[in-house]
């Protein structure tokens, strides 16, 4: 495609696209209406490609131009915009409808960029919003999705390559006999722990191949360890992965531990068919533009946080011998909230106090209830439909306590618990109280 949709050129190309005037802008150069149609088809063609291409090829469209006639007029180079941030006159000229987080400015190609930030200092108004259609669209809010809503791999070559690191665990249980063969070394597929442990190191070096939208990663360590929790009858799996490239390596960590878990599965199936992989889970990473990130400590039985919630984590911190009841509330983003469509809901939250707050009910509620234990996990930040925004467990020696008490949790977390959310849909962003809240619950 020689030309944007928005532009509404033909295949004559007589006039210029914004990837030819990308290329004579680089060069210095602007040719008129006249010069640009003087030239044959084919060097049209030629030139409008070249401002398609990551860095112009400046000395090729001089000698390209250099035919046009009139001669074009001589400019100063028009630099690239910046790859970071959009300009400032581009997000105002946008407005608050249509945003552009940084993210997504730095994921679109050089001459996205370039035409989204032309088009608002000439033309801005309807043909703006267009160009952001076709340029941006359905990506502002989901990186791995193209302007249309197509899956699509994110470009990382205008990010600059570093030291790399992530860490992923996961867990299988199992029965105890499962678990008496992988003690004794004695399994009939052989050594269960040794073959998981190049399986997960082979997981992580074919990332790119099992998970569609991953890049090949210039990977130069991976370690998996594995070892044996008795009491639990269960294998704890820890993967490593190191690189130096443009992209993390998170995906190569949490391959590496599945993998290994999955192999742990396989030679021990004949055993126990029943057995239980997971959480699987990113534990920590480090290196690149969005810095460092470690995860929650397992066995926290009260906490707000920017991951994808655990269900096992919340039921693992309430269970006990002598609970006879475990009830779970989960709180999922629905996509409608009084008569209007919701596409994506924000939380925003003071952590350490909301966590507080939700030890303070939890305390009152073990108080009210004799031998319940409770837990309650929050999300924040943006979250799609569907997702799971909020997780409150009950455990009690009856199950009837036990359901009093989640429903109270959960009551009272809505109530009090300081965490604001934001709605968008068809009517735009905004904030709304917890009473209107659109997550939907089960037991």
């Amino acid at each position: 495609m020689l030309s944007y949709v928005f532009e509404a050129i033909d295949d004559d190309l007589g006039l210029m696209p914004l990837a030819a005037r990308r290329a004579a802008d680089a060069a210095g150069l602007r040719p008129s209406l006249g010069a640009w149609r003087s030239l044959g088809r084919a060097e049209r063609e030629a030139l409008t490609r070249a401002g398609q291409e990551p860095r112009v090829d400046v000395a090729r469209v001089s000698a390209l131009l250099a035919a046009a006639r009139p001669e074009p007029e001589v400019i100063a180079p028009v630099p690239e915009p910046p790859t970071d941030a959009p300009p400032s006159e581009l997000v105002a000229a946008l407005g608050p409808t249509e945003s552009l987080p940084a993210k997504a400015w730095s994921a679109l190609d050089a001459l996205g960029r370039y035409a989204l930030l032309k088009v608002a200092t000439r033309a801005g108004g309807e043909r703006l919003s267009a160009a952001y259609q076709e340029i941006v669209g359905e990506s502002a809010r989901v990186l791995h999705l193209d302007a249309t809503g197509a899956a699509r791999m994110v470009s990382v070559s205008e990010k600059a390559a570093s030291t790399r690191r992530a860490v992923a665990r996961s867990r299988v249980g199992m029965n105890a006999e499962a678990f008496a063969r992988l003690e004794r070394a004695d399994a009939p597929k052989g050594d269960v722990l040794g073959t998981a442990r190049i399986a997960g190191i082979q997981g992580a070096k074919r990332t790119s191949d099992l998970v569609p939208l991953c890049h090949p990663i210039a990977i130069t360590r991976v370690e998996v360890r594995l070892e044996l929790d008795a009491a639990a009858r269960a294998v704890d799996i820890t993967a490593t992965v190191e690189a130096f490239d443009r992209t993390g390596v998170e995906m190569e960590a949490l391959t590496a531990a599945s993998t290994a878990a999955l192999t742990v599965y396989d030679m021990l199936k004949a055993f126990d068919r029943g057995m239980q992989i997971g959480p699987t889970l990113l534990a920590e990473k480090s290196g690149g533009r969005s810095g460092d990130f470690r995860a929650p400590e397992r066995g926290v039985r009260f906490d707000v946080r920017e991951i994808p919630l655990s269900v096992d984590e919340a039921i693992h911190a309430v269970s006990r011998p002598e609970a006879g009841g475990i009830v779970v509330f989960l709180g999922t983003v629905r996509d409608h909230n009084a008569g209007q469509s919701v596409t994506l809901l924000e939380y925003q939250a003071y952590a350490s106090m909301a966590v507080r707050e939700m030890e303070r009910i939890g305390a009152e509620l073990e108080a009210e209830h004799e031998g319940v234990r409770v837990s309650a996990l929050h999300r924040a930040g943006a979250l799609a439909v569907g997702d799971l925004a909020v997780v409150c467990a009950a455990s009690a020696p009856h199950r009837d306590e036990a359901f009093r008490a989640a429903r109270a949790l959960i009551d009272r977390v809505k109530a009090s618990v300081p965490i604001w959310k934001r709605e968008h849909g068809t009517e735009g962003p905004y904030w709304i109280n917890w009473q209107d809240a659109r997550v939907g619950g089960s037991t």
